[in-house]
């Protein structure tokens, strides 16, 4: 098994044994432990054995088991299911899926998925994706699939994505032994083989949808930077280039114009003049790198039009890369000075932060068509590991590919390519670091493709802000957001 580092707890009364009841004369460690600490407590309470092991960082249940190498029926995991009378955590293997109708009707109960929200209000110290099976510790009803009642030795989920518990059988009795088991919680997945067992398949040489890098690669087609986008680079890579230069290039194409002075007009900016030119936009409002970034994503992405029926609609894709743009913008000026960004190409950064939906659906629409099938039969999984089981690469790696044909910033391309990866820690990390909490924000009011709601410690830590900030710039940028939705509807048309 590659576990990277374990935790044995001792009690001052064992001899001689592997794994060690917890003492409680270690309370006092509780903060230095990577566990939450009320499963600390739980299982302290229960004097059971255990191990803390900690893996590489997994995306759910079965790539956990994946990852430590141990059999997935050997590790429980979670689901939150409630109705109006409350909450029920049942317990299944990470290689299975919840059988919800075959717990309603055992029940008679109408349960129904909760969403991550109010998980979080129930488990304020766990990962909503990543709760330990142990509903007893939150005060809830728990029910777990009887087949875990004959393991030697089984693993759950510790509230994280890095860490496990292990308990063998006594403890497992010793900690389960007031819990209700029952029979058929579960059924195999609909998706066969698994998202899981894909990403483990050698790839089909004859298979159309895997290696999309080689294919975008020897593709005789890739479309060339549009002709008002190529414009404005020149003018970027320019060293002294100047405002009216700028403001000429840009109402060359009265479309464009006209999105500049929606959006420099925007009450978001606070400016009680007239925007009535480009030239107005960029000396009064937003100055000319701010102006010259939003054009040039405005001109990149324009002319390229999304295939119905696929994982993205046209309204959906500008809807959220103008919001992102403007919340990147914002996230971007509240950063301590040390580290802050260019607000414009935080701004760039997150209106093309998803344009490799866009070249997937220009370049290969039948892949486009079968990823949108994809995602509407697995609403559940992030949309990275259903892009990287059918496509062989996800949205970020092809759209970096394209920009880096471009010669676009690196710091673009890199939020571009690392926005869904909350560990990546390379070159021009605050640029992806923005992009993914900005993603985050927005996918509490139903917006983009973020695989969750939480904002990363490490990010939050490594970006110097916080939750509140964060919340705050979200709710001024939808207290003013009349420009936004006007431009992203524009945009699509």
């Amino acid at each position: 098994m590659r576990f990277t580092l374990c935790f044995l707890y001792s009690h001052p009364s064992a001899k001689n044994v592997d794994i060690h009841p917890i003492s409680r004369s270690i309370s006092e460690h509780y903060r230095y432990m990577p566990v939450a600490n009320t499963i600390i407590r739980h299982l302290d309470d229960q004097k059971v054995t255990y191990r803390v092991l900690e893996v590489e960082p997994f995306a759910d249940a079965a790539d956990a088991a994946l990852r430590a190498g141990i059999p997935p029926e050997q590790l429980l995991q979670s689901c939150l299911i409630g109705d109006s009378s409350g909450q029920l955590m049942v317990v299944i293997p990470a290689n299975r899926e919840l059988n919800l109708r075959g717990v309603q009707q055992l029940l008679r109960r109408p349960f129904k998925h909760l969403d991550d929200k109010s998980i979080s209000q129930l488990f304020a110290d766990c990962v909503p994706r990543f709760l330990p099976p142990l509903g007893a510790a939150y005060g809830i009803r728990c029910v777990l699939e009887t087949q875990f009642a004959i393991l030697e030795q089984c693993y759950m989920l510790a509230g994280d994505r890095r860490h496990l518990i292990q308990i063998d059988k006594k403890s497992f009795r010793q900690l389960f032994r007031k819990y209700e088991f029952a029979k058929r919680l579960s059924a195999e997945p609909d998706v066969a083989p698994s998202i899981k067992e894909r990403l483990l398949t050698p790839p089909d040489p004859n298979s159309p949808l895997l290696d999309l890098k080689a294919k975008i690669e020897r593709t005789k087609k890739l479309p060339a930077m549009p002709a008002m986008a190529q414009k404005i680079f020149q003018l970027r890579a320019k060293t002294t280039p100047g405002i009216k230069e700028l403001s000429d290039a840009v109402e060359l194409d009265p479309s464009l114009a006209a999105q500049v002075m929606r959006y420099a007009s925007s009450p978001f900016f606070g400016y009680r003049g007239k925007v009535d030119s480009v030239n107005t936009a960029i000396t009064r409002v937003l100055g000319y790198d701010m102006v010259m970034s939003l054009a040039l994503g405005i001109a990149t992405a324009r002319p390229f039009r999304l295939p119905k029926g696929g994982a993205t609609t046209v309204d959906d894709f500008w809807r959220h890369a103008v919001y992102s743009a403007a919340l990147c913008q914002s996230i971007s000026n509240l950063l301590p000075e040390v580290i802050r960004p260019p607000s414009g190409l935080a701004y760039l950064s997150g209106l093309l932060h998803n344009f490799g939906h866009v070249l997937l659906g220009h370049l290969f629409k039948d892949e486009y068509l079968i990823l949108g099938k994809m995602m509407a039969q697995n609403p559940d999984t992030p949309i990275q590991e259903i892009e990287l089981s059918t496509l062989g690469a996800h949205h970020g790696d092809i759209g970096a590919w394209l920009m880096k044909t471009w010669r676009l910033p690196e710091e673009v391309i890199v939020a571009i390519e690392q926005h869904h990866n909350e560990d990546y820690q390379g070159p021009h990390s605050v640029f992806s670091g923005i992009v993914l909490l900005a993603d985050r924000m927005l996918k509490r009011h139903g917006m983009g493709d973020a695989d969750s709601t939480e904002l990363p410690e490490t990010v939050l830590s490594y970006l110097d802000i916080t939750e509140y900030q964060l919340t705050s710039a979200l709710q001024t940028l939808m207290d003013h957001d009349d420009g936004l939705r006007a431009m992203a509807y524009q945009l699509a048309v």
